[in-house]
């Protein structure tokens, strides 16, 4: 039996550890990743360590947190991984020259792995910088910690699918689809309960995380729990505010107009331009009550294509500032 520990920060991790790690698995028949934290890390440790811990189920992954930085080739690491691993420690793998010096103080062999990153030239310092300029190298796992969300907000037959789908496909999909709609084609007849809304909002934030790992950026959203909140309001004459508990506000909402033709829809309940714009007052009333940051589209299907862009050109711009907890 041959056991084998990687000692890195990975923070975060990208497709060259994974690569290293892969390729690890094949020189050990237990690996064990020591995942080195501090409690000021810009991605807390416990982040990083659920991350390592979906993509390499089969390895042990030990966080250690010191309450400063502790550099990896810091010669302390030896005994702190003795105390972490006390089984012995056949080899050492990594990517670097402290590498060399770590396995002969574990009396352990090493492997220097791709030492000069030519297969995947990624760097999780330039990462943190610009996640957007390296989202390829990003781990899917890793990416809704950078994303920025968009979110197409508005009364019905405004144009949300249609936006969704057109931002997607000129920025990089897939968008998140808004779940109401196959809910309503298959629920049974009769007045909505307030727990039929809990199921839409299920469903949809289960889409979401599904959807986000394999989006761009930016994550295009057809709706949210906040509109699903004004349909409450709509179909039950109430608020429900265990429901509004459920709402995480996306980066930047568009906010769709009602002055669009109203297109017939077996799906669809308020088609009367009273109705439609009743909707609009509330989900705007709901955007302000939350303090959410939103653009109102309005125009022709030209103007409101060329005010999202816009939008969404603009949030490229800056990368999404770390995240707390």
């Amino acid at each position: 039996m041959t056991n084998g520990v990687i000692l890195g920060k990975f923070m975060p991790p990208h497709l060259g550890h994974l690569a290293l790690i892969r390729t690890a698995s094949y020189l050990v028949d237990t690996l064990t990743i020591i995942l080195a934290a501090s409690d000021d890390d810009p991605i807390p440790p416990e982040i990083r360590k659920g991350w390592m811990e979906n993509m390499f189920p089969l390895a042990r992954v030990i966080l250690h947190v010191e309450n400063t930085e502790l550099a990896t080739d810091d010669p302390a690491w030896a005994d702190i991984i003795r105390q972490l691993h006390p089984d012995s420690i056949d080899r050492v793998i990594g990517s670097e020259g402290y590498v060399v010096q770590l396995a002969r103080a574990l009396n352990a062999q090493h492997f220097i792995l791709d030492p000069m990153w030519m297969a995947f030239p990624a760097n999780s310092d330039d990462i943190r910088k610009d996640p957007f300029q390296h989202w390829k190298s990003l781990p899917r796992v890793v990416k809704p910690w950078y994303q920025k969300r968009l979110t197409l907000i508005g009364p019905e037959s405004t144009g949300k699918s249609f936006m969704a789908d057109f931002l997607a496909t000129r920025f990089g999909g897939p968008y998140v689809p808004e779940y109401g709609r196959p809910y309503e084609k298959y629920r049974k007849l009769g007045d909505y309960r307030a727990e039929e809304l809990h199921f839409i909002v299920d469903g949809h934030i289960a889409h979401r995380k599904t959807l986000s790992m394999m989006a761009g950026p930016v994550l295009f959203e057809d709706t949210d729990p906040l509109l699903t909140a004004v349909w409450a309001e709509m179909l039950l004459g109430h608020s429900l505010p265990d429901l509004e508990s459920r709402i995480d506000l996306p980066d930047h909402y568009l906010l769709l107009d009602a002055d669009t033709p109203w297109e017939d829809d077996p799906l669809r309940y308020y088609g009367k331009q009273e109705m439609r714009q009743k909707f609009f007052t509330k989900i705007k009333a709901k955007l302000d009550q939350f303090g959410a940051k939103y653009t109102l589209i309005s125009g022709s299907f030209a103007e409101r294509e060329a005010q999202a862009i816009k939008v969404v050109e603009t949030m490229y711009k800056s990368p999404k500032g770390p995240k707390i907890g």
